[in-house]
């Protein structure tokens, strides 16, 4: 009951439909938080559904790999498509020695960055096999 009152989501709904009063500090207070002290800092540090998802993320055994760096052209599709693309820069454009897969917490192995690549890039494949993917959904 508590968490549903400092949430921000709820708090706006409710702001919308009994007015603005004290919840408008709230989203405020949210708003430069995320702002000025740290990026998602709502969302990736206080949410605790978004610290739940950290959670799974960190401990997915389903993991997002990079098949052949070479066929990255930088269209950018991947970039745009994922939640939090940040994750895509060592595997897709690291160094030779760096892993394939996408072991970053931030990722949720949704896909999207496979179901966008023209040049086949991407597959899902598991944490513990840097080499063999699981399964190839882009043949």
């Amino acid at each position: 009951l508590l968490w549903e009152w400092v949430n921000p989501v709820a708090a706006l709904g409710r702001a919308l439909i009994y007015s603005f009063g004290a919840t408008t500090w709230l989203i405020l207070v949210v708003f430069l938080f995320d702002l000025f002290i740290v990026e998602h800092g709502w969302c990736g540090h206080l949410c605790p559904i978004g610290a739940t998802y950290g959670v799974i993320g960190a401990k997915s055994l389903l993991r997002i790999k990079v098949i052949d760096r070479a066929r990255c052209d930088n269209c950018m599709d991947c970039y745009n498509v994922c939640p939090e693309p940040q994750v895509l820069r060592s595997p897709l454009h690291g160094k030779n020695n760096e892993s394939l897969l996408v072991l970053s917490q931030d990722c949720i192995s949704c896909g999207r960055c496979i179901d966008v690549c023209a040049e086949k890039v991407f597959t899902f494949s598991h944490r513990f096999n840097n080499d063999i993917p699981v399964v190839n959904l882009n043949r």
